[in-house]
């Protein structure tokens, strides 16, 4: 019988422990938009860094119309409560060479100028960044950075 009794404890434990620590437990879904001199930008990672003592960071990144979802542990789950910096790193440049490049192929013509929109400096790194959220937001999450 005493047998009978630790294994449901040891059971009830285990129940006990997954149930209040799972990965997820405790975020909050935050949505935004991400503006580049008023017009959205798409294909931007944004990325909220965590200013509280044991806080996650999160992710996500700009669809077409420049709105995201963060991420902390799963897909769409959002952030956990708290203070964040908020860093936008610009839309990624496609090309570059790689180690498997044959290097006796000619060159390919030079690519034209980016059209994709420069994000100032002062956005893509933390310990130059002017944006802070807190979390969960009072209102809708909008970053509109200025170029000027």
């Amino acid at each position: 019988m005493s047998r009978t009794i630790c294994r449901g404890c040891g059971m009830l434990a285990i129940m006990l422990v997954t149930a209040g620590c799972g990965p997820g437990s405790g975020t909050v879904a935050v949505r935004g938009v991400v503006k580049l001199d008023g017009q959205p930008l798409a294909g931007a990672a944004v990325i909220f860094i965590s200013q509280e003592a044991g806080g996650r960071d999160a992710f996500g990144s700009t669809d077409a119309s420049g709105v995201f979802e963060l991420t902390t542990f799963k897909p769409g789950d959002g952030a956990l409560p708290g203070k964040y910096k908020v860093v936008i790193q610009p839309p990624g440049e496609e090309g570059g060479s790689t180690p498997f490049d044959d290097p006796d192929k000619p060159a390919p013509p030079p690519k034209p100028k980016s059209t994709r929109p420069r994000v100032p400096v002062k956005y893509t790194a933390v310990g130059q960044t002017p944006l802070t959220q807190q979390v969960p937001p009072s209102g809708e999450v909008v970053f509109d950075l200025q170029t000027k």
